[in-house]
């Protein structure tokens, strides 16, 4: 367990904890002594960090790295900082990823548990067969649970991908209940597949970046690519249906020039493009009012994602039972 976070830090603290380290630089002070400055952060923030006697720390550690520092904390141009007199790099993976990267305040076994229950709930056929198959491999599994939906534009957190798509499974099930004509099954399967490339696109483990591969090939065609496979193992899975529920990864970012290598062709498409970018972009909105909460004025500073400042809400009243994650 993590004895101190960046938001129990204090001017003139002595410190003894663990942090995962952003960045590490080598520099060389005016008097020609090598020092390290340093970026740590953990789940509730970020502190810049300095080891005056680089040359001593015998220690080697790398970014991405988690380690046990003993220290003080100081204030050096109205910020906190942190003074280092002793490293320790843990050694293998005996550390909870959610104590050192932001995470999701929702219950992810929980979530999870929700969503695999929803699925269990449609009718016996290939969609809940391939979806099934698909979320309770452990593989899978392990990854879904914590991966981000993004590295920063919304749900950029550990378990941000599981809460952005039960919302999206709520939100989908509303629509089809005002639209019957619609195949709620294949919006079920869009909903929760559109992005499933991300467990593969995103580093997540110490930090979120992006993998090698996911630079690469990109979320959309990984995930494209996982259904595919996945399908063709199942016996007798319709291909039609494997198109269709390809198509919709495929397209789901609704424009060329946003990714996508499809337009959405058909009424499932358009659903699952209009029903992910709506809830993205209010959580992306959600997010800047928080970033924002004791920003002076009307408006909060520009939203990267929507390319805008935003007017601050007049009262923004407490989410209600049932808001959110059942």
């Amino acid at each position: 367990m993590k004895e101190v976070y960046v938001r129990d830090l204090e001017k003139g603290r002595r410190i003894e904890s663990s942090f995962l380290v952003r960045q590490k630089t080598r520099k060389i002070a005016r008097n020609g002594t090598a020092y390290l400055d340093l970026e740590l952060q953990d789940s509730t923030g970020v502190i810049s960090a300095k080891v005056w006697d680089a040359e001593k720390m015998a220690t080697p550690f790398e970014a991405d790295d988690v380690i046990q520092v003993t220290g003080h904390v100081e204030e050096f141009q109205n910020a906190l900082q942190l003074t280092l007199t002793k490293i320790a790099r843990f050694d293998g993976s005996h550390f909870d990823p959610t104590d050192y990267v932001r995470h999701t305040s929702e219950d992810i076994e929980g979530m999870y548990t929700w969503l695999v229950g929803r699925v269990r709930k449609a009718p016996a056929g290939p969609v809940r067969v391939l979806l099934l198959s698909l979320l309770e491999d452990p593989a899978i599994a392990a990854k879904y649970k914590l991966a981000p939906a993004a590295t920063d534009f919304h749900h950029a957190y550990l378990g941000g991908l599981l809460e952005h798509v039960v919302s999206l499974v709520r939100l989908g099930d509303k629509v089809c209940d005002h639209y019957p004509s619609l195949d709620r099954d294949l919006v079920l399967a869009g909903l929760i597949l559109h992005d499933l490339g991300k467990i593969e696109e995103l580093q997540f483990e110490r930090g979120l970046r992006y993998s090698t591969r996911g630079q690469l090939i990109g979320h959309i065609t990984l995930g494209a690519q996982m259904v595919h496979e996945r399908a063709r193992s199942i016996p007798d899975f319709p291909p039609a249906l494997a198109d269709r529920i390809e198509h919709i990864i495929l397209s789901h970012h609704g424009q060329l020039e946003f990714g996508s290598p499809k337009l959405p062709l058909f009424p499932e498409a358009l659903v699952v493009h209009y029903l992910d970018d709506m809830d993205s972009k209010v959580a992306s909105a959600r997010a800047q009012y928080e970033a924002d909460r004791n920003r002076p004025g009307d408006w909060t500073s520009r939203n990267r994602a929507l390319g805008r400042e935003l007017l601050k809400p007049l009262d923004v009243p407490p989410e209600k039972d049932g808001d959110r994650t059942p």
